[in-house]
């Protein structure tokens, strides 16, 4: 009876270290929050006092904030919002089409690169020649384009 009695009594101090561990990883973490929070408001009052915007800062700042976030995309133990940046990123690459896995052929023109117009009937004023878009520009419409501007050819919409 006396040996659980002891083992609770050990049991309790080793959870009373691991709170009073825990109270002070908390007072920290406060200490850094009361940080940023004072970093911010300095920031804001340099800004209106040397009358800059913010960003002015940021990008007087960019090669060492590019260089941090570089040396984070790495990093296993990398806030959550550097994740967020990466995949934003690849995402913006792979709908501009230049994805960094692959290389891009000089010279070729993609399909995407073709001026977009409403399907429907097109009339060349010049000629009176009309042509009917379906899906994919007609020859004689992308040579229309090419000569006389998309913005022309729009307005040739009949």
């Amino acid at each position: 009876m006396f040996q659980e009695f002891e083992q609770l009594e050990q049991q309790i101090a080793e959870h009373q270290a691991r709170i009073e561990e825990l109270q002070e990883q908390m007072a920290q973490a406060e200490r850094k929050k009361d940080g940023v929070i004072a970093f911010d408001k300095a920031l804001v009052n340099l800004a209106a006092e040397y009358q800059m915007e913010e960003e002015e800062f940021f990008v007087a700042r960019g090669p060492q904030i590019v260089e941090w976030l570089v040396s984070q995309l790495n990093d296993e133990e990398a806030p959550d919002y550097i994740q967020t940046l990466k995949s934003r990123v690849a995402r913006h690459l792979k709908k501009e089409g230049d994805s960094p896995r692959r290389g891009r052929r000089a010279g070729v023109v993609s399909k995407s690169a073709e001026p977009k117009l409403e399907t429907g009937h097109y009339r060349n004023p010049y000629t009176g020649a009309t042509v009917e878009k379906k899906k994919r520009n007609p020859k004689a419409l992308s040579q229309w384009i090419d000569e006389y501007s998309l913005d022309t050819v729009k307005e040739w919409k009949i």
